[in-house]
Order: structure tokens, then sequence, then C-alpha cells
């Protein structure tokens, strides 16, 4: 071992240099690091409320401006470009919103198509255009989005985002959100492309194509190595199935789902195999199994008893008991539960006297309903409203109540108060619903002047703003179009209402907007009312275009706009147009149907009856009558008998009988 020897001089100064940096470089590790000026810019951003948009407008322009400067290369200029976007879709700003990301999607070209930022863009991308309705324009983004990720080779970890930056991350299209930051493992790339390819069968199930959404399940079950993985595609799956009321299958893909979970959860751990189990007991439910599903109920409540989640499979069970026909079964198990739990804390109470209320309501008591609920309601903390800030709820609340007592004068000043104060109020924002109520209370009351005044300050109001926000003057100009509708002396003006409306949709959203097909059908809607046929069928046939274009001809946006202008042609009295339509909704309503909304294959069907029966088709009209009365009774949530409407069709083709009988005899 060598000897210790004196440091000279030289190296002594040396080393005390190296203290004095490394105590100096400790320091400085312990001092926060500066924020980066795009986070800033974006947190002053969502600190700001209605009172300071011109602030938070110059904020958000100011961030747009830092991420021009931000290397497409840096791992966070991604997750930046997706929160200014967000900036701008907050806004309402569609249009700006997508214009960040399409130039961000440009700017990270270069890099590869499989690399995670333009991917990013992509899947962005498709979030806002399914929000617009453009559910075609997503598709095609989610699906290079898809096969981007597919392609993509396992990197190392990027740089995880800065503590503002996730701090924000989270607002950023909800559940298709990629953030600036990607960690480089298998499991994480897997996990990506399976998100993105449940977005894409989720896409897929809008436009019909429900066997595509099924087998991307599918697929991404059998590639799954990590078992919760596999069990969130394999509830996907059921979800499928049970949409298309194929109950057994999505059983079975419960069952396979539960057993892929349960050998990693321990015992009694409330793990995710456990609310499967509910999700499962439900697919029981509407298969009509109630035997098992009673069972599976029963099982969940008993694995529960003592622990966490007792109130939670209490309430499901009660709810499914109300569900089945059982509500007094119902009622007395929460009833007896209350009773004999004195002790529970005030929120796990109130659960449970809300629950009361859902199933008294579902009983059909509903004053019963309405204690349960007060007394729920009186066991919440009211909230606390920040001290020291200006607000106009309680104005808009008074100008409403004098409207509706009749004190026509107080409500319009009252009104107008707010509407000048809102700029400054913290909640301002009100005035964009409350506001038009007043107006249309004044109107009905014969003041229609004061509520046209009303209504033109507050678009002043809403052009002030929108510079921060397209929302508002979006709001008030829909909402201008239906007063002036209520005006018969008035209704000259509607056509150039809708078209502002229909101007500023197209600055918010872009010329290519799916938002645009609204003031279509408001169009469609007035030409209708006032007889005006060649202008209405005109308004449809674009309505029509501008739907396929935007989401297909399988899609439930074109079924409903399908309706729309098949009423408007029976109407109109041409059942030569209108008649192939009511049979192709019918097609439509059959392929789309869910237990959702399997009501629709009623509704179609007695539409195109009655337009039958008006066109004197009375047999065609009876079968579809028929065929809808027997759907209606294999439904679980039936709705309004239409038994009836079947017998009013039989007696329209007795009486054509008996008309065509008379003239024979005569």
């Amino acid at each position: 071992m060598r000897n210790k020897t004196p440091h000279s001089g030289v190296y002594s100064n040396m080393n005390r240099l190296l203290l004095v940096l490394a105590c100096s470089i400790a320091a400085l590790a312990q001092q926060p690091s500066p924020q980066d000026p795009v986070d800033a810019a974006i947190q002053t951003f969502w600190r700001m409320d209605s009172a300071h948009f011109q602030e938070a407008a110059a904020a958000r322009e100011q961030a747009r401006a830092l991420l021009q400067r931000v290397p497409a290369t840096s791992p966070r200029f991604a997750g930046w470009a997706q929160q200014v976007a967000q900036l701008y879709q907050n806004a309402g700003l569609n249009a700006q919103a997508r214009a960040v990301l399409e130039d961000g999607l440009a700017r990270t070209a270069p890099l590869g198509e499989s690399d995670p930022s333009p991917i990013a863009m992509l899947n962005a991308l498709a979030g806002l255009w399914q929000q617009d309705g453009s559910l075609l324009k997503a598709v095609g983004y989610l699906e290079q989005a898809a096969a981007a990720q597919a392609a993509a080779p396992v990197t190392a970890p990027a740089p995880r985002a800065s503590q503002g930056a996730a701090m924000y991350a989270g607002r950023v299209y909800a559940g298709n959100f990629i953030g600036g930051g990607y960690s480089g493992n298998a499991i994480q790339a897997y996990i990506r492309l399976a998100d993105l390819y449940r977005a894409l069968a989720s896409f897929y199930e809008q436009l019909g194509k429900f066997a595509d959404a099924a087998a991307i399940y599918r697929n991404l079950a059998d590639q799954a190595n990590d078992p919760q993985a596999k069990a969130s595609a394999l509830q996907m799956l059921a979800g499928v199935a049970a949409r298309q009321q194929h109950f057994s299958d999505a059983v079975a893909a419960m069952d396979e789902a539960i057993a892929t979970v349960q050998p990693t959860e321990t015992p009694l751990s409330f793990g995710p195999s456990w609310w499967m189990q509910q999700t499962r007991a439900i697919y029981l439910r509407d298969a009509g199994l109630l035997d098992q599903a009673d069972q599976a109920y029963r099982q969940l409540l008993q694995q529960s008893h003592g622990g966490p989640q007792e109130t939670q499979s209490l309430s499901a069970y009660a709810g499914y008991l109300a569900q089945t026909k059982r509500g007094v079964q119902a009622q007395g198990l929460l009833q007896d539960y209350l009773a004999d739990n004195p002790s529970l804390d005030p929120p796990q109470r109130s659960n449970i006297l809300y629950s009361l209320a859902n199933v008294a309501r579902q009983s059909g008591d509903n004053s019963g309903a309405d204690r349960y609920q007060q007394a729920a309601q009186a066991l919440q903390p009211p909230p606390q409203p920040p001290a020291g800030e200006m607000r106009i709820a309680g104005i808009l609340q008074e100008a409403q109540n004098a409207a509706s007592q009749h004190r026509l004068s107080d409500a319009y000043r009252l009104a107008g108060d707010a509407i000048d104060a809102a700029p400054s109020a913290a909640d301002g924002q009100q005035i964009e619903w409350m506001a038009p109520q007043i107006a249309n209370l004044l109107a009905a009351q014969r003041e229609s002047a004061k509520a046209d005044q009303l209504f033109q300050r507050l678009l002043a109001v809403a052009q002030t703003w929108k510079v921060h926000s397209a929302q508002p003057l979006l709001t008030v100009t829909q909402n201008y179009v239906r007063f002036l509708e209520s005006q018969p002396e008035r209704l000259s003006e509607v056509p150039a209402a809708i078209e502002q409306y229909r101007q500023v949709l197209i600055e918010a959203n872009g010329p290519g907007s799916g938002t645009l097909a609204e003031p279509l059908r408001m169009s469609l809607e007035f030409a209708r009312v006032h007889s005006q046929w060649a202008h209405a069928a005109e308004l449809a046939r674009a309505l029509l275009t501008l739907q396929e274009s935007l989401s297909g001809n399988t899609s439930d946006p074109y079924l409903g706009d399908l309706q729309t202008v098949a009423r408007m042609y029976q109407a109109a009295g041409d059942s030569a147009r209108a008649l192939p339509l009511f049979r192709k909704a019918i097609t439509l309503a059959d392929l789309l149907a869910t237990p959702n909304n399997d009501w629709r294959g009623v509704q179609t069907r007695m539409d195109a009856a009655f337009a039958l029966a008006a066109a004197g088709q009375f047999d065609e009209a009876e079968t579809l009558a028929e065929e809808a009365v027997a759907l209606q009774r294999t439904m679980r949530n039936p709705g309004p008998p239409v038994e009836q409407q079947l017998e009013q069709i039989r007696q329209m083709k007795r009486a054509a009988a008996a008309r065509s009988a008379s003239r024979v005899q005569g």
C-alpha cells in the first residue's frame, strides 16, 4: 500500500477549487430549475378567467409564437404542440387548433413517420376532427397514426416532461393524448399502439363497421403479453358484442378477461376483476339470464361485505333489482342498510340516499325519490365561492325571477346590468345561456323590443370576447336565430341570421367543418315550416351530400339527417322521394342497432309505415307496423307502446277500403 504524501500547493488549491465547485453545484441542484417560457405561457392562459380574456388571448399567442422557435427534434415539441392546440380548442377556435397541429406535423415529418412526434400529431388531429363531426377525416388520421406506431422501433426512454407540462397535459384530448415524453420499452410501445387501435375501433363502430371493430379488439387481446392489456382489449370486445345485443358473446369475452387477471390479484383486493364482474352481471341481465345475474350480484355483495366497495355493490344490486321490476325489494335492501349502519360517514350515506332516489323514481314513486334526493343533497357541503370576485349569477337569477313575476322593466334592467358587468366578472360566461332565456321570457310577454335590445347588447359583448373565445358568439348567434323564429313579424330576418351563424362557424372551425351541417338543418327546417319546397329539396340534397362526405352513408349522423330529409319530403307530399329514404333508414337503423338506440328500429319502421299508408300502400304499411310492435316487445327499455299506431294504420286501411267500396257501389 502506498504511503500518503503531502500535496503540493498547486494540488491543494486545485482540491479546494474542486470542493468549492462541488458545493456550488450542489447548491444549484437544490434550487428549482427555471420554468420553460412555453410552459409559463401555457400556465398563464389556464390561470385566466373570463374577466381577463385579453390577457389570456395574449398568453395563448405568446405560447404559439414560442412554439415556433422550439426545434422539432426537441423531445417536448409534440407535447407542447398539443397543449398549445388545446388552448385554441378550449376557446372554440378549432380551425386554429388544427393549424397548430398541422404545422407541427409538417415540421416533424422529416423525422420519419414512425417517430413518436408525428404520430402524436396525427393522433391529436384525429381527436379534433372527431369533435368536429368529420368522422372520415378522423379515421384517416388515426389509421395513419396506428400504422406508423405499429412500424415504430422500440427506442430509449425520452426525457420526462417538466412538472408544469405534466400539470396541464391531462387536459389535452382525454383518452387520446400522447404527452411530451415517450418511454421506450416494449410494453409502453404496445400500450400506445393499443390506445390508437382502440380509438380506431371506436370510429369503426360509429361508421357501422362493427366486425372491423371487433377484429381489432380480438387481435389486440391475442397479441398482448401483459394480463391487464389483454383484459382491457377483451372488455372492449365484450362492449362491441353487447352493443350489437350479442350478449352471450359479451359474457364469454368478460369471462375470458376475468380469468386473465384474477391469477395476478391478491384475494379480496377489489382489483380489476371485481369491477369486470359487475359488467358481466349487467350483460347477464341484458341477456335475460336473471337467475345467473341474481347470483352474480349476490356474490359481489358477499365479497365486498365490510369492505370499501360495500356501498358500491349494494347500490348496483339495488339498481339491478329496480330494473327487473323488484323496486320494493330494492328500497327495502337500502333502507335496511341505512338502519343497520347508523354511523356511516356523510358521503357514504349520501350515496345510499341517491341510490334510494333512483330506485324510487324507477318504481314510479317520484315524491319519495324527491325526498331521498333532498336528504342526500343536505349532506353535501355547500360550495364556497372565492372571496373578492365579482359575480353576476345572482343578478341574472333576480332578472329571471322578475321576468317570471311579470316585472318586465326590472327584468330588463337587471339583465342589462349583468351583460354590462360580464366582461369583468369571474362568472361572466353565464350570460351566454341565461340572458337569452330572459330575453325569450320578455318576448313571450309582448316585450319584443326590449328582448331584441338585450340580444344586441349580448352580441356586442360576445364580439369583444371573440379574441379570446369564439364559443360565446357561437352560442348567442344560434340563440338569436331561435329568438327570431319565435317572432312571427320577424320571420323574414331568419335566413340572414342563419347565414350569420354559418359565417361565425366558418371563422371558428374552418370552411370544411362538420359543424356547418347545423345551419343547413336550420335552413331546411325553416323552409319546411314555410312550405318552400323547392328550396327545401335543394337544402336536403346539400345536407346529405355534406354528411356523406363527413361520416359516410352508414353512420349514426347520416341516419339522423336521412330521417330529417325523408320527413321533409313526406310533409311536401312527395312520397316518390320520401319512401326510398324511409326504407333506407330502416336498413341503417338495424345495422347500427345497440341496446342504447334499438328504439330507432321501431321508430324508422313506424315512420315508413305511416308514409306508406299516406301513399295508399296499406299492406306494406301494416306489415312494417307489425314488425315495429314485435320489435318493441323484445326491448329492455321499450318506451311508449306503439300498438295504438298500428291500430291507427289499420283504421286508415279500413277507411280507404270503405271509400273504395262506396265508389264502386255508386
